[in-house]
């Protein structure tokens, strides 16, 4: 990373729990303020205080809340049949006409797709829903935060689809600030839609990002810049992670035991995941994957009802940090700093993963641990229900990586699940690592110090520091 640099006024928009951990708990704010730059985070009221007491200190970040600056119920609204908008604009693409097939399974679903559809034989949704955003005035309180703050860059972790940063967004874009946005994970730039405010300068997991970017969304290449994803420097190789044994050793389990992460989704995309643990549990239980663990991790919006009516399954390990959260009723994802380590520990220690289509099994080939994905479901009547989420764009280079096993039923699981206690897909291990960093850039450690290096290069252009 470059030398001392010109202090600078930076606006951290961070709308979700889930930015708060990969831009706070990761570090990258104290990064940015260990440089001399005077920051204001903007997160949910109920972070407000944790934040604060996160990044307290001398030079302390200052913190609001979000909620004043996201438009009300109207604003939201109006913006959700925008995001339609844009999916009927990108129906071509698998991902977008699964989307739309769920969106219309409702009587209003189907009437707003049907009439979206009508209009953009006139002419490119997109631009219209651009207008249609542009003819919204600014709210007021997002345009006195830019003017009370004076930032010389604003920096918006994005989900995209949520429109929670739109407010701020134009507000910046009004008096000429600058804005670097984030994409928040690797398939960020192929199925939530479109920008309705286009950052200036974007800031991307990798190689596939870029070419997202791109691609799906006309940014020119020069403005998009590949970074990686802050949070998992965790695997770069300065991090100091605990190792497999004193990993497992520490939970009272044998490190010759061999361990399955079963990384659990959210319940309406994969409704009968304790189905699944059970039938992987009941395979244990009959001997048929010898001396194996599966430690399940379910989603943070697992109700904790849910996951521990699970603890008592024979062979079934509940990730205990996930535990700790529930048992506090937190539903959103931990923004704990120690928790995010876990994550690297908890990758080290399994020798697979078992998921349907989740970020974990990015995170499991940076470390070239094979994934089994499935595409299958037990306990309806529709079996290959999943199965259309492996055409998504995002997904098909993934699912044809050696070592990523697609499963179409319960013994494929099984027979997946015998392969990795054999070590069958140990000579796959570099093909992952390899597939995986092309992905996410952060094989290095130093995905932080590049996303610092284009904050601070959005914001020089603002000119004098602060």
């Amino acid at each position: 990373m470059r030398g001392p640099v010109t202090p600078r006024r930076v606006l951290a928009v961070l709308s979700h729990s889930l930015h708060i951990r990969n831009f706070v708990a990761s570090g990258l704010l104290d990064l940015l303020r260990a440089r001399g730059h005077r920051l204001t985070a903007v997160v949910p009221a109920a972070f407000v205080a944790r934040v604060a007491a996160d990044l307290g200190g001398e030079g302390a970040v200052s913190v609001e809340p979000l909620e004043p600056h996201v438009g009300g119920r109207v604003r939201q609204r109006v913006r959700a049949v925008l995001r339609t908008a844009s999916y009927v604009r990108r129906e071509a693409l698998s991902t977008y006409r699964h989307k739309l097939a769920v969106r219309t399974r409702t009587v209003r679903g189907a009437l707003e797709v049907r009439l979206l559809r009508a209009l953009g034989r006139l002419g490119d949704l997109e631009a219209m829903a651009r207008a249609a955003e542009a003819a919204i005035p600014v709210q007021r309180s997002a345009v006195a935060l830019i003017r009370r703050t004076a930032p010389d860059t604003v920096l918006i972790p994005t989900f995209i689809h949520d429109a929670l940063d739109v407010e701020i967004a134009k507000a910046a874009r009004a008096a000429g600030v600058p804005v670097v946005g984030c994409p928040v994970s690797w398939d960020t730039l192929t199925s939530k839609g479109f920008f309705l405010v286009v950052p200036d300068e974007l800031a991307v997991w990798g190689e596939d990002t870029l070419r997202h970017a791109v691609e799906y969304h006309g940014v020119a290449p020069e403005r998009v810049a590949v970074t990686g994803p802050p949070h998992f420097d965790i695997y770069g190789p300065t991090w100091e992670a605990p190792g497999r044994a004193r990993f497992l050793a520490a939970r009272g389990i044998d490190p010759e035991t061999r361990v399955i992460l079963f990384a659990g989704t959210t319940v309406t995309y994969w409704a009968d995941e304790p189905l699944q643990l059970r039938a992987l549990s009941g395979a244990i239980g009959r001997g048929e994957l010898g001396r194996c663990l599966v430690w399940y991790r379910p989603h943070p919006r697992r109700s904790y009802r849910d996951v521990s009516e699970l603890a008592g399954l024979p062979g079934v390990w509940i990730d205990d940090q996930i535990m700790r959260q529930k048992v506090s009723s937190a539903s959103s994802y931990s923004v704990e700093r120690e928790d995010l380590a876990h994550y690297r520990g908890l990758i080290d220690a399994c020798d697979g993963v078992v998921t349907s289509f989740s970020t974990l099994i990015i995170e499991a080939a940076l470390m070239g641990k094979p994934s089994l994905v499935v595409a299958y479901g037990l306990g309806d009547q529709t079996p290959d229900r999943l199965l259309q989420h492996s055409e998504y764009e995002h997904m098909r280079d993934v699912i044809s990586t050696p070592g990523v096993t697609l499963c179409r039923s319960l013994p494929e699981t099984l027979e997946g699940l015998r392969r990795i206690v054999r070590g069958d897909f140990a000579p796959y291990a570099e093909v992952l690592r390899k597939r995986a960093s092309e992905i996410a850039h952060c094989l290095d450690g130093r995905a932080r110090e590049r996303l610092v290096e284009v904050i601070e290069r959005s914001a020089a252009r603002r000119g004098p520091g602060v």
